[in-house]
């Protein structure tokens, strides 16, 4: 579940939760508000933290210092969509 922490314009940064989907998760990863309005319109990608790509989750796009965009498998894009908002 997303959220985001907006401040600022569109050169913003957003806090969001890592998406990795790990229960004990409590990382709170920090990213260009542009990146982060880009992936809301990819229902099949995720932010996670660094370190946090899961086998079987999916294949890491992009890496940033302070955050990974994964796109989905297949199978995990439909069990974990995402909800509207």
């Amino acid at each position: 579940m997303r959220q985001g922490e907006q401040h600022g314009g569109a050169d913003s940064v957003v806090e969001i939760s890592c998406e990795c989907g790990r229960s004990a998760c409590a990382e709170v990863i920090a990213l260009p508000r542009c990146v982060y309005e880009k992936t809301l319109r990819e229902p099949r990608r995720l932010l996670l933290a660094p370190g946090h790509e899961l086998p079987g989750i999916g294949r890491a796009l992009s890496r940033y210092d302070s955050f990974v965009v994964v796109s989905k498998e297949e199978a995990k894009a439909t069990a974990t969509a995402r909800p509207a908002g």
